[in-house]
C-alpha cells in the first residue's frame, strides 16, 4: 500500500552530550554498526523515534516525542538572535517520503524541507498530462498525470527543459495520493501546534510565528 511520511532531518551529533563513553569495538565489529551505536551514545536524544531507514537522518515527525522535540528546538534556537527571528529562523530540513509496501520510492534530497508539501499539492492541482518537475531538493524528479494515476520518473539533475526522454519508473493512484497528502498535512499542522506549545512553555516570545517559520504552516 502506498504511504506518505512527513519527515524532518535530525543529525544526532548536533545534539551531543558533554560526557559519554565510546562503545567497545569488540561489541560492534562492523564499522557501520559501531558508528551508528556511537551516534546513539554521543547524542542527548533518547532515540525514541522512527527513522525511515537505519542509515537515514530522516525521521517521521509523528514519532518524535515532546522531550526530543524540546531538545531539538532549544538547540536550534540557541543559534539565532530571537530579536531577529523573522530573518534567522529556518524551516526544518526534510520533506515527504513516498513508500509502497514499505519500500522507499521517493525521499527528499539536499535542500529539501518540510515546506515542500506545497510542491506535492501542485500534483493534485495540475490539470495537464505533461511532465512537470517536483522539487524535493536536488536531485529532483518529474511527474505526470494519466488516467487517474500519477507517474513518477527517476531522480534527475537535468532540468525539465533539457530532458528529452523522461521515463516513468512507477505510478500511484491519484485518489490514494490525495488521501495520503490530506493525512500528512494534518500531521504537519499538529507538529506546528506542538512546537508552539513547547516554545510557550519555554517562555519564548512569538511562539506562533516561529513555529510557522519552522514548519512552513501559516
Amino acid at each position: 500500500m502506498m504511504k506518505l511520511i512527513n519527515t524532518i532531518e535530525i543529525n544526532s551529533l548536533k545534539y551531543s552530550q558533554e560526557e559519554y563513553e565510546l562503545p567497545e569495538s569488540s561489541d560492534y565489529p562492523d564499522p557501520d554498526e559501531w558508528f551508528r551505536k556511537w551516534e546513539e551514545v554521543v547524542s542527548a536524544l533518547n532515540y525514541d523515534f522512527s527513522r525511515i531507514s537505519k542509515d537515514s537522518n530522516l525521521v517521521d515527525i509523528e514519532t518524535i516525542d515532546d522531550d526530543n522535540l524540546q531538545m531539538i528546538l532549544e538547540t536550534d534556537l540557541q543559534e539565532i538572535d530571537l530579536n531577529k527571528f523573522e530573518d534567522e529562523v529556518s524551516i526544518f530540513d526534510g520533506g515527504i517520503v513516498l513508500t509502497d509496501k514499505d519500500k522507499i520510492l521517493i525521499e527528499p534530497n539536499c535542500c529539501g524541507d518540510i515546506g515542500n508539501i506545497d510542491e506535492w499539492q501542485r500534483i493534485l492541482d495540475s490539470t495537464t498530462s505533461d511532465w512537470s518537475d517536483l522539487w524535493i531538493g536536488h536531485p529532483w524528479i518529474f511527474y505526470r498525470k494519466q488516467n487517474g494515476k500519477v507517474q513518477f520518473s527517476d531522480y534527475s539533475d537535468v532540468s525539465l527543459e533539457e530532458f528529452t526522454d523522461i521515463k516513468a519508473i512507477f505510478e500511484v493512484e491519484e485518489f490514494e495520493l490525495k488521501n495520503e497528502l490530506g493525512k500528512i498535512r494534518k500531521h504537519q499542522i499538529k507538529f506546528k501546534n506542538r512546537i508552539t506549545e513547547i516554545l510557550q512553555k519555554l517562555n519564548i516570545e512569538n511562539a506562533e510565528k516561529i513555529s510557522a517559520l519552522m514548519t512552513g504552516i501559516k
